[in-house]
Parts: structure tokens; C-alpha cells; sequence
């Protein structure tokens, strides 16, 4: 039921009344009275519209009108006015109108004069009788009821009045005692009515407070500590009295009866204290509800600071669940090691496990969707661990210090200060609370991963002993860097949060130090694991031919892509990007500087890799190499532009791998290394031109001894052939006859080059050249130290071995280089000057017309067989290319296989020339 409205508004109650003033000081007419004066109509009220007296026509509205103007002008009513009624009802009309209108106003009044005195002739008779029974009824009223005697009828009205007074008091009297009393007890009800507010403050008081309306309470126990102090009287009205004593007793009354109440209402504000005092220790309270709360405390206590005890508590809560979900993480995670630690039975075999996951990410990485692979090989479970214990303890420092600084920095400002408190704490110890919450969390860091404050300074080499003991050992280094720069997200995104707070310059210099230990000792962890994997990278040959480079294999652009992401990634560590999880695309994009001594870390750490795989090459290109019965792709990663070029290669030979090997060194030093050197420049800003020309020292050291190895033991069987071919016992260079035919040892030599080529060709084709010409130098000086040994050479013998080496000369011509021109030609000169005439040696002519005839019949019968030695037309154009930009010396050597040519047709005018 809706309250009733009792306020008085003044401004309509003077317009009820009509009054101009609530205190008026004379008397004032209203429009009630002058409606007095108007005279209504017959049928009980006047008309809206009055026909015109003077029936000049004019008609009158008197709804317009107010009171006064409609009394002066109708013509019914007493207070008439004619020059009211003139000005309004015909204020425009001339003389002649009033005066013809004053004619039948009067002729209107004598008819009406002559229509009653007409009613009274006719009923004179009636008006007669009415005042003879009016005056008889008198007469008799006068004798009988209204007699003197009996005091004009009303003294028996006066007996019954005194009897019924009489009666009233017997039965009324005590009604009004009572009602008496009941007026005092209204009045003493009014006065606690009054009062109720301060009565009923600790009942009101204990709701608001269960209720949870501690501002309720609040306001009201101000209201009622003032009412109080200032009118204790208009609580509790002792009256007025002479009597010193009784006003005294009263007063005194009065206050035993105020302090009661007020001690029971201290009471429940104390209970109250008590309680908000508790819920500021409660540390799941949103910061807004603990300012409110303080505000209420500041309000209710006099010379305390509550804000300390929220400092306190808080300090205390938040650093013991920092502790706690550390402890609990820490606890998981060494659970996670041990379910997910590998057996490693064999040294190997992590080994086998490590290079089983570097086949998968590189995989991942060709694939251009490396991330959700790469996170979920090699140790994810205790990644996530780990990852959720810097997680847990970031979320309780950012959940809790936010709000604690945020206090303290109101409380620092000036905000919950008692100018007359008695504490001696000071304001800035909240701000070292904010920091021993701070250094906590560095600290719990630190001890799971080991940081340190001289991490920066600790030498590269000795920084890899302190991995921390729970990471797992089983983590590629591809997967170690993912889950190292989302931990370290983690860690930079707290970071910046506590920054921005602006709590101390030492908070901000420690979380600095943090930041950077924590980079330096990732990038340990990382470079560890990098320079481990690149140890064992060569696992992943699995001999399948480049389709971008030929004759190459795969591994070079794994090598490759495995390099430029660890890289990527150890810049990134390095400070090289924004890895907080918040960060924005845009500035995930964006570079920032770093250190010279990450730099110079990242760029050791990138050579010493390289110098790993290096030796893994040649490790792949000995007989200890793994087995590669199964060497094949693990997914189709490896076909995936088609076939393996290198698919007939048996690869279980082990030539067939060293010439592989020889042949991606050969890439390395022409294009891969230089250009992977040029990226890692581009990228830091540096010049390590000496180290580059350390690599390409390293690598081509390495490509001389593979390739050496390769071609010595050829050229040690070549040279066996060549030596027991000339050096052959029964072989009397002086006695021989004159040559019909070329002894088999050449063919022999011949065909085992020719082996050599097709071997060469089929596994490195661009290593063919190299091959043989090395091949033929060695038989060039093999032969020239044989026949050195000569004592002399007979007509026979000259022709012979002139015929023998001429045909080896023309048939491989096309590898005989400079060197061996030269060691040829000294041979030449050899046989001549070992040529001893004997008699019967002046048919000369005649007989070098039969070794000519008997080279090109050879030359011919051996064509096919010896195809391969021959110069194809494209390899004729690419020679022709290659002459014009070659120096003096390799135009000499392009001539002298041009005039071999030309010896190879005309077969017969050399030997003779070669013998003078």
C-alpha cells in the first residue's frame, strides 16, 4: 500500500484559497463573493448567452467573463452596472442606438411593471387569506406552547438538557479520563514515533550488517552518533519542571537510557570492525570491494590505519600461493620426467630417438605447418609442464599484485592516512612488500631454470654445464626452441605488466636482469641442443636425389632449412622480437636490436654447427656409416616433387656414397655455404668475412681428402696396369719387332677408366672431369717414371710404345690436361732420346706407315668401345663458352685437346714427328 503524501505545497494552497499571501493583513475579496451578487435564472443558474437588453442585437459570452465583469453586467443581477454593461456589451455604439434602445428598455419595463400588478389584482384575494391564518396561528402559539409562564416553551427543554447532562457524566466521564490517558500515551508513543530511528538503530544495525550493507550501517550509525551528540532532548523529552532535582533526575534518566542504547549500538559496530578487518585478509576479494571496505574503516576507526593490516595479509597470501603452485607445478612436472623419461639401453640410442624427430619437424618445416608438429615431438609433456608452471606462478603474481599496488599506490598518494595515527610504519614499506613479491618470482624462476645475475658474463663454453636437471632429455633442438620461446613469452608478458606499474627503479632493474638472464640461458639450452642435433643431422640422408640441384642430395636444403629456423628461433630467444602471447601481429613483426654478445653467441654457435655437419658429410662418406639398406623416406615429404633421381644408384656401395658426398661439398663450396654465410650477415649486422674464409678453407680441405680417397685407389690400380704393362719382364724394348698390334694391358687401362666414367657419371656427373683428370695425370707421370727406366729403345720398341701411348693419348684426349700434356710430351722426348739405331733400321718411312695404319684400324675397331671418352657437341659449345672466359693458360689447354683432335684423324703424321 502506497504511503499517503502529507507535504504541503504552498504555492497551490494560496491558489485554493485565493489568497495573494500566506500572512495577509487585510481582508480580500474572492470571486465566490461576487458571484453572490449575480442573480440566476429561474431553472437555477444564469445563461451562457444573454439576449440584449436594449435590443440593439448584440449578444454576450459570459464564459470569457470573470466574477466582477459578469456581475456588472447582467441585467438580473444586484450589483448591475450600466456603464460596465455599456463598455462591454456595446461599447461601439452611437447615440441614436442608446437612445432607441433606452425607448424599448422602457417599454420592456412597463409591460413587465403592468404584468404584475395584473397577478396581483387577480390573486389579491389568496394574498388576503394567507395573513388573516398567519396572524391566528401566531395568537394561538402565543397562548399555548410559546406561553410566558412556561418561558416561551423552552423551559421544558432546559429540564431535559440538565437531565441528559447529568446522565452524560455518569456515563462519559470516565470515557474522557481514559481518553485523557490515551491522549498522554499518544503523546509519549509520538515522542519514541519520533525516536523509533535511534531505538531500533542496533536491530537495524545487525540486518544491514548480515545483509552485507555495511555502507547502510555505516550511514546509519552517523546519523545516529549525531543525534546523539547534538539533540539528545528531541530523543528523549524530559518536560519542563521548577523542580531542580527532578529536571536533574530526569536528565539523568535520560542519559542512562541514551548510553544503553549507544553501548549496544558500539557494540555492533565493534562486531562490524571485527569483520571487514577479516575480509581484508581474504585475498580472492576484487580490489574495488577492498577499497570500499577501507573506506569504511577509515570512517569507523579514529586513530588506526586498517590498510596495514590489508598490506600484511596480502603480502603474506600472495607470496605463500606463489610458493605453493610453484611447489605443486615443480611436483608435476617431475612426475611428467620420470613417466616420460626414455630408456636409453645403448648410447645410441638417443641418438636413434633425436634423429627419428628431427626427420618428422624437418618434414613439418618442408610442409610450411611446422608449428602444431614441431610442439608435439620429442618431450611435449614435460614442455607443457614446465610451460604451465611459469604459467600458474604468473597468474597468481598478476591476479594479486595488480590490485596490492594499486592500494599502495592510493595509500602512497595520501589515501588511508589517519593524520593522528599512532603507527610508526612507514609508507614506503608497502612499496617493498610490492618488491619481495617481485623477487620471489624471480627467485622461483631462477631456481627451476637455473638463472643467474651473472649469466651475461659466464663464457659460452661453460654455460652449457647448468641445463636444468627436469627439461627433457629426449627434445630435439627444434622442439626445444618452440617451447623455450613460449615459455619465455610467458615470462616477457608478466614482465612488461609489472613495468608498467612503476613500482620501484629496483623492481624494474630486476625484472630487467631477469629478462636477460632468462634469454642468455635459453639460448644455452638451445645452443646445446643445436650443435647435439647438428652432430647427428647426417642421420637423416636417406640418399634421395635433389630435383633443384642435380646430382645432390636432399639433405643439403634440410641442412639448410634446419639451420635457418634454430637461427631464426636463437634470434628471436635473443630478443630479436615480441614473443609475449599478447603482442599484437605487427609488432610480433617487428625487429628490435640485439645484444653483441647474443650476436657473437647465436653467430659461434652457427659455425660450430656448420663445422658439425661438416664432419657429419664425412662420416657419410666412410665404411662406418649406418646402414642404408632402408633408406628411404619416411612420409612423402622426400618424393614429393616426384622421383628420386638417384633411384638405380646402388647405395650400399660405398663409392657410390663418397662420390655423393664429394659431390654436395661441391654445392656447399660453390653456392650454399657463401649464401647461407650472406643470410647470416644480412640478418645481425655482421661481417665474418674471416670466418667464412675459414669454412670454405675447412670444406675444401675436406673435398680434396674425399675426393682423394676416391681417386687414389683408382689411380693406384691404373698405375699397377701401367707399370706392369711397360716394365713386363718379357718385354725387351731393344729386340722387339715392329708392333702390328697394341698390347692388351692398354685395353685393359682403358676399360678400367671406362668403369671409372660410368660409375662417375651416373652417380656425380659434375665430378667427371675432375675424375679422370686426375686419373690421367697420374698415369702420364706413372708412365713417363716406367720408361725412364729404359736403358734403350730399338726401332720396334720407339714405334711400339710411340704407337701404344699415341693411342691412349687420342682415345682420352679429351682429359688430358695441361699437366699431362706436359708429362706426355716429356715422355715423347724420352723414347726419343732412349732410341738406339741398329742395322737394318733405314726402312724408318715405311715402317711408321704401318703403326699409323695400325693406330687408325685400332682407332676405329675401338670406337665404340671408347665412345664415352669422346666430346659431345653440347659439352663442345660449353667448352667454346668456357674458353672465352678463361685465362691464357686454359685457351693453351682448349688447343692443345683441338689439335689431339686433329691427330685423332689424321693418325699417322705425330708418331714420326714425336720420333724426331
Amino acid at each position: 500500500m502506497s504511503r499517503l503524501n502529507f507535504d504541503i505545497d504552498e504555492a497551490t494552497l494560496l491558489k485554493a484559497y485565493k489568497l495573494s499571501s500566506s500572512n495577509p493583513t487585510k481582508w480580500e475579496e474572492t470571486g465566490d463573493e461576487h458571484d453572490d451578487l449575480v442573480v440566476t435564472s429561474p431553472t437555477g443558474g444564469y445563461r451562457e448567452n444573454e439576449t440584449d437588453p436594449l435590443g440593439l442585437g448584440a449578444s454576450v459570452d459570459f464564459r470569457k467573463m470573470d466574477s466582477e465583469t459578469k456581475a456588472s453586467v447582467l441585467i438580473s443581477s444586484k450589483g448591475f452596472n450600466p456603464k460596465t454593461f455599456l463598455s462591454v456589451v456595446h461599447p461601439n455604439a452611437t447615440y441614436q442606438d442608446l437612445g432607441s434602445g433606452i425607448a424599448r428598455l422602457r417599454a420592456s419595463l412597463d409591460s413587465q411593471s403592468e404584468a404584475i400588478r395584473v397577478l396581483v389584482e387577480e390573486n389579491f384575494d389568496r394574498f388576503v387569506a394567507v395573513k388573516n391564518s398567519t396572524d391566528a396561528l401566531y395568537a394561538e402559539m402565543r397562548e399555548g406552547l410559546l406561553a410566558e409562564n412556561n418561558d416561551f416553551g423552552t423551559k421544558p427543554l432546559r429540564e431535559h438538557l440538565k437531565a441528559s447532562a447529568q446522565k452524560a457524566d455518569q456515563v462519559f466521564l470516565p470515557v474522557l479520563e481514559n481518553a485523557t490517558k490515551a491522549q498522554k500515551l499518544r503523546t509519549t508513543l509520538g515522542v519514541f514515533e519520533r525516536s523509533k530511528f535511534f531505538f531500533n538503530l542496533p536491530g537495524s544495525l545487525v540486518e544491514s550488517i548480515e545483509a552485507g550493507r555495511y555502507d547502510a550501517a555505516l550511514r546509519d550509525y552517523k546519523k545516529g552518533k549525531f543525534l546523539l551528540e547534538s539533540r539528545p532532548g528531541q530523543l528523549l523529552p524530559i518536560g519542563s519542571t521548577k523542580d531542580s532535582q527532578a529536571a536533574a533526575a530526569a536528565q539523568q534518566q535520560q542519559k542512562r537510557i541514551l548510553d544503553k542504547v549507544w553501548a549496544t549500538v558500539e557494540k555492533v559496530m565493534g562486531e562490524m570492525k571485527n569483520q571487514l578487518l577479516a575480509k581484508l585478509q581474504e585475498p580472492s576479494r576484487s580490489v574495488e570491494e577492498q577499497e570500499k571496505t577501507l573506506d569504511i574503516l577509515m570512517e569507523l576507526s579514529t586513530n588506526e590505519e586498517p590498510v596495514w593490516t590489508y598490506f600484511d595479509s596480502q603480502h603474506k597470501s600472495i607470496m605463500s600461493q606463489m610458493k605453493e603452485a610453484y611447489d605443486k607445478s615443480v611436483d608435476v612436472v617431475k612426475a611428467l620426467h620420470e613417466k616420460h623419461d626414455p630408456s636409453l639401453p645403448t648410447p645410441d640410442a638417443l641418438t636413434t630417438i633425436l634423429s627419428t624427430q628431427l626427420k618428422t619437424c624437418i618434414i613439418a618445416l618442408e610442409s610450411k605447418q611446422p608449428e602444431t608438429v614441431i610442439a608435439q615431438t620429442g618431450g611435449q609433456e614435460v614442455w607443457q609442464g614446465i610451460l604451465t608452471m611459469v604459467k600458474s606462478i604468473s597468474e597468481v603474481l598478476m591476479s594479486s599484485l595488480p590490485n596490492f599496488w594499486r592500494i599502495s599506490r592510493a595509500f602512497l598518494d595520501g589515501k588511508y592516512k589517519k593524520s593522528s595515527s599512532s603507527s610508526r610504519r612507514s609508507p614506503s614499506q608497502c612499496r617493498t612488500m610490492a618488491l619481495d613479491i617481485v623477487k620471489l618470482y624471480i627467485s622461483l624462476l631462477s631456481e627451476f631454470f637455473l638463472f643467474s645475475d651473472m649469466a651475461v658474463m659466464t663464457p659460452p663454453t661453460t654455460a652449457t654445464n647448468t641445463t636444468p636437471p627436469l627439461l627433457p632429455k629426449d627434445s630435439n633442438s627444434l622442439t626445444t626452441a618452440h617451447h623455450l620461446m613460449k615459455i619465455l613469452g610467458e615470462v616477457q608478458e608478466s614482465v612488461q605488466e609489472i613495468n608498467s606499474m612503476e613500482i620501484s627503479n629496483d623492481a624494474s632493474s630486476s625484472l630487467k636482469a631477469l629478462l636477460e638472464s632468462a634469454r642468455w640461458k635459453f639460448e644455452d639450452i638451445l645452443i646445446h641442443a643445436w650443435l647435439r642435433d647438428a652432430n647427428i643431422l647426417y642421420t637423416l640422408e636417406s640418399w634421395i636425389g635433389s630435383t633443384v640441384e642435380p646430382y645432390t642430395t636432399l639433405y643439403l636444403s634440410q641442412f639448410r632449412l634446419f639451420q635457418r629456423h634454430i637461427t631464426t628461433c636463437a634470434f628471436k630467444i635473443a630478443g630479436g622480437v615480441d614473443l609475449a602471447p599478447s603482442a599484437s601481429s605487427s609488432s610480433r613483426m617487428k625487429q628490435h636490436p640485439v645484444a653483441p654478445a647474443f650476436i657473437g653467441k647465436i653467430t659461434k654457435a652457427f659455425l660450430d654447427s656448420v663445422y658439425a655437419v661438416l664432419d657429419g658429410l664425412v662420416h657419410l662418406a666412410s665404411e662406418e656409416t649406418p646402414s642404408v639398406a632402408g633408406a628411404k623416406p619416411a612420409s612423402g615429404s622426400a618424393t614429393m616433387t616426384g622421383t628420386n633421381p638417384l633411384a638405380l644408384l646402388n647405395i650400399q656401395d660405398p663409392e657410390i656414397r663418397l662420390l655423393l658426398v664429394v659431390s654436395n661439398f661441391g654445392h656447399l663450396m660453390k653456392s650454399q655455404i657463401p649464401s647461407m654465410m650472406s643470410e647470416l650477415e644480412a640478418a645481425f649486422g655482421i661481417n665474418i668475412e674471416a670466418d667464412k674464409q675459414t669454412i670454405m678453407t675447412v670444406v675444401q680441405e675436406l673435398d680434396k681428402t674425399l675426393f682423394e680417397s676416391y681417386v687414389k685407389p683408382k689411380s693406384a690400380v691404373l698405375m699397377g696396369i701401367v707399370r706392369d704393362g711397360i716394365l713386363d719382364p718379357e718385354m725387351d724394348w731393344y729386340e722387339t719387332p715392329q708392333p702390328k698390334e697394341i698390347r692388351s694391358y692398354m685395353y685393359e687401362l682403358l676399360m678400367y677408366l671406362v668403369g671409372v666414367h660410368a660409375q662417375v657419371s651416373s652417380a656425380a656427373a659434375p665430378l667427371l672431369d675432375r675424375t679422370l683428370n686426375a686419373l690421367v695425370e697420374d698415369i702420364a707421370e706413372e708412365a713417363l717414371r716406367c720408361f725412364r727406366q729404359v736403358k734403350r729403345f730399338g726401332m720396334g720398341g720407339m714405334l711400339r710404345a710411340t704407337l701404344e701411348i699415341e693411342f691412349m693419348h687420342q682415345t682420352i684426349s679429351r682429359y688430358v690436361t695441361p699437366s699431362a700434356a706436359k708429362t706426355l710430351s716429356e715422355l715423347y722426348n724420352k723414347i726419343s732420346q732412349a732410341y738406339s739405331r741398329k742395322p737394318g733400321d733405314e726402312n724408318l718411312q715405311e715402317s711408321l706407315d704401318g703403326v699409323k695404319k695400325t693406330l687408325a684400324e685400332t682407332r676405329r675397331a675401338t670406337g665404340i668401345a671408347f665412345l664415352c671418352f669422346r666430346q659431345t657437341k653440347e659439352r663442345a659449345k660449353e667448352k667454346s663458352s668456357t674458353a672465352t672466359r678463361t685465362s691464357g693458360k686454359d685457351r693453351d689447354r682448349e688447343r692443345e685437346r683441338t689439335r689431339e683432335k686433329d691427330r685423332d684423324r689424321s693418325a699417322g703424321t705425330s708418331a714420326p714427328n714425336r720420333t724426331r
